[in-house]
């Protein structure tokens, strides 16, 4: 069992060891920005019932009524448990986020209803751009 709240800053160590241990994926993040969507209340984490932290959605609230997810990471102990899922849950719509194109988590994007809307190319390689409106 899982639940999802927002971060505090006492959630701050575990969240960068999860972000850390997937840099390759989801980049480098350096702890202000993350204390900054902590502060936003823009960054959400998934929760065991023992209070363990095992993923975490970064994101941000824009003028034009749009949400656009930075990063959504869940520990690879804890994957295909449905906790991207929940973490997106949470965030609400409409949302956009771009995912490099040879990122495994195209295949989840797609999974749990998002749309590919474009691909574009990004400072470094090709970028699909997902969509969910409902």
């Amino acid at each position: 069992m899982v639940n999802v709240r927002i971060a505090y800053p006492e959630d701050l160590p575990a969240i960068k060891k999860i972000a850390d241990a997937n840099k390759k994926e989801i980049g480098f993040i350096v702890r202000p920005i993350f204390e900054e969507s902590i502060q936003n209340q823009e960054l959400f984490v998934a929760c065991k019932l023992n209070g363990e932290i095992v993923g975490f959605v970064r994101w941000h609230h824009r003028r034009d009524e749009w949400n656009t997810v930075y990063e959504i990471c869940v520990r690879n102990d804890s994957r295909r448990d449905g906790i991207g899922k929940l973490l997106l849950a949470q965030i609400p719509k409409p949302i956009q986020l771009k995912c490099p194109v040879d990122n495994a988590s195209n295949k989840f994007y797609e999974h749990i209803g998002f749309s590919l809307i474009s691909k574009e190319q990004g400072r470094k390689r090709m970028l699909n751009l997902w969509v969910c409106v409902v």
